[in-house]
């Protein structure tokens, strides 16, 4: 059984590591730094399609994006102005992609968040970066009612 003020302290903490890490500034900093020059909403699309295998299908990204499909739309036509994207219409449906220039830009931003996680746990020792990973791990599959994948053979007790 949780304590309730435990609940509350974790919800806390969850409300502000979104916040922190979605904040339209923080987003605009980190793409300036890697020179990705996309707008926020761009970039959470870009990150969508990335963490995707470079492709979604338009509603999938309207869908995961919570945006309309007008919305979308114009998202979409910006970022292929920009070289980032590539909607490839087959039949009545249409793919999103990334291009070559719009994977480098994902790479880059991953590469950014690394840093900025690695630089978060400065400090914790290998033992807790380990614990807080499959923790946290647990709790994003716990939270998506999918099933978490097996443990590898480095972390298997």
């Amino acid at each position: 059984m949780s304590s309730t003020g435990d609940i509350a302290a974790i919800h806390v903490a969850l409300v502000r590591v979104v916040s922190e890490w979605s904040e339209s500034e923080l987003q605009r900093q980190v793409a300036d730094a890697v020179d990705v020059a996309l707008d926020p909403t761009a970039i959470r699309a870009l990150y969508l399609l990335g963490m995707n295998e470079g492709a979604l299908g338009f509603g999938e990204l309207a869908e995961h994006a919570a945006m309309s499909r007008p919305t979308t739309s114009k998202l979409v036509s910006r970022m292929a102005a920009q070289g980032v994207v590539d909607p490839v219409r087959s039949g009545r449906t249409v793919q999103v992609q990334l291009t070559d220039a719009g994977t480098q830009a994902y790479t880059r931003l991953v590469s950014a968040g690394h840093r900025m996680v690695d630089d978060a746990l400065h400090g914790w020792a290998p033992e807790e970066i380990a614990q807080f990973r499959r923790q946290l791990t647990r709790f994003v599959f716990a939270l998506s009612g999918t099933a978490p994948a097996p443990p590898t053979q480095e972390e298997s007790p």
